[in-house]
């Protein structure tokens, strides 16, 4: 049976290794997973997106702002159909530069994180006996395992 796990690289890893060996599981294989040395790109493309989009908060924005120009369009000289158009533009303007300030201002926070010393992650492979599955999840739930799973 193999148990996989994950765990963020710390002292709780190497315990969680010793611990194992103690109670005589041998086949303890550990892989490091890499960190991320590119910046994921600004804009997305139409077959690979993260879910951050810019314009949302511009859409309703613009809904927003014209439609309240659009209603005081008709005490104002221009009338409701130029101010509209006029809320439209800034509302969505204003939505993309909230929507980017929020980007950038994340960013800078993830990259600070990075520089602070983030740790990467070590998937955990763990070769034992059905009969011995249930201590080693044990032992590994006990040191702070992220997630686990089991394999016959």
């Amino acid at each position: 049976m193999q148990i996989f796990a994950t765990f963020e690289y710390s002292q709780f890893l190497e315990i969680v290794i010793t611990e194992l060996e103690a109670n005589g599981i041998t086949g303890i294989y550990a892989v490091p997973l890499d960190l991320r040395k590119k910046e994921p790109r600004l804009l997305d493309s139409i077959h690979r997106a993260d879910g951050m989009s810019f314009i949302d908060k511009g859409m309703i924005l613009a809904f927003m702002f014209a439609t309240v120009g659009a209603s005081k369009g008709f005490v104002w000289t221009w009338g409701p159909v130029i101010w509209g158009l006029i809320g439209a533009l800034v509302g969505f303007l204003t939505g993309v530069l909230i929507s980017g300030i929020i980007y950038f201002a994340k960013r800078h926070r993830n990259q600070s994180q990075i520089k602070k010393g983030r740790k990467g992650e070590v998937v955990l492979v763990v070769t034992c006996k059905e009969e011995q599955a249930s201590l080693v999840a044990d032992i590994l739930w006990d040191h702070k395992a992220i997630g686990l799973a089991k394999t016959k």
